[in-house]
């Protein structure tokens, strides 16, 4: 079997999470019904990671582990040929999907790559319009906050998050089993234009519900209704009760994850020839 990383976007807004859940339509649940067509047999895609209800991504990685026995034909000069070819295969499949979810490219990748268990690292963005008014066009993707924000303030307080820490406080379920231990490399508060806001994270590992939940307790450190050293003290003692209420999903996008060098992905795919994704079909 042949192991096929993806790059995936779309919007959240019709999606009950990307994880695999029975009655309701989520990513992973169309991903694999739409690779199940073109293979011709049911086919596991794997998620880099969770996304809830309403939450959107423009660089969730996914990978599949392409049958043996499938068949996949294309034409060349006229004649079918059983051939693997990544850059069909992304247009087909996007021909299956559905306009909420685009393949925006593909790759093979070495056998011991996992889409989630490789990561070393996950960037959001949370999008915030910060002006009296509300606006139909960002209304899917972005929270709207009417009060004037402090900026400075929110700034000083996402600085408080940078490093490594214990996130306890952070996380909005005890359900969620994994390490509340994180090591974030970019917190950083955007002003792009006015009313405009973007607020960016990156980390080795987030707890469920983190980059909304301090999304929320900097609003609130920016509408006056706590400082910024309370994200200190939320920090330290861990205590749920000390950070602040967690932000609307509509916001949130996640937009990259980072693997080690040797998968070589599409930061270094892109500088190669495109005809490298091409391979013969192995059975």
């Amino acid at each position: 079997m042949q192991r096929i990383a993806l790059l995936l976007e779309y919007s959240g807004k019709n999606f009950h999470g990307s994880q695999l859940q029975e009655g309701v339509v989520t990513v992973q649940q169309v991903i694999e019904r739409g690779v199940g067509v073109l293979a011709r047999q049911p086919v596991r895609v794997h998620l880099s990671g969770r996304t809830d209800a309403g939450v959107h991504a423009s660089g969730q990685v996914a990978h599949f582990d392409w049958p043996g026995d499938a068949r996949y034909q294309r034409e060349v000069d006229g004649e079918p040929q059983d051939v693997l070819d990544l850059r069909d295969m992304t247009w087909r499949l996007n021909g299956i999907i559905g306009s909420d979810l685009s393949v925006v490219d593909m790759a093979f990748v070495d056998s011991t790559f996992h889409s989630r268990y490789s990561a070393t690292k996950r960037q959001y963005v949370y999008r915030i319009l910060n002006r009296p008014q509300r606006s139909p066009l960002l209304k899917d993707t972005h929270y709207h906050v009417r009060q004037e924000l402090d900026l400075k303030a929110m700034q000083d307080a996402a600085s408080r998050v940078l490093g490594r820490h214990d996130f306890s406080a952070f996380r909005s379920t005890n359900h969620d089993k994994s390490s509340t231990i994180c090591t974030v490399s970019r917190c950083e508060l955007l002003n792009l234009r006015e009313g405009v806001l973007e607020f960016w994270i990156a980390a080795d590992h987030f707890v469920y519900n983190m980059v909304r939940i301090i999304v929320g307790t900097l609003i609130e450190v920016g509408l006056a209704k706590r400082d910024a050293q309370s994200v200190s003290s939320a920090l330290n003692s861990g205590d749920r009760n000390l950070a602040g209420p967690t932000a609307p999903p509509w916001g949130l996008t996640l937009t990259n994850v980072s693997y080690p060098v040797e998968y070589r992905l599409w930061e270094l795919m892109n500088q190669e020839k495109r005809s490298e994704n091409v391979l013969p079909e192995t059975r």
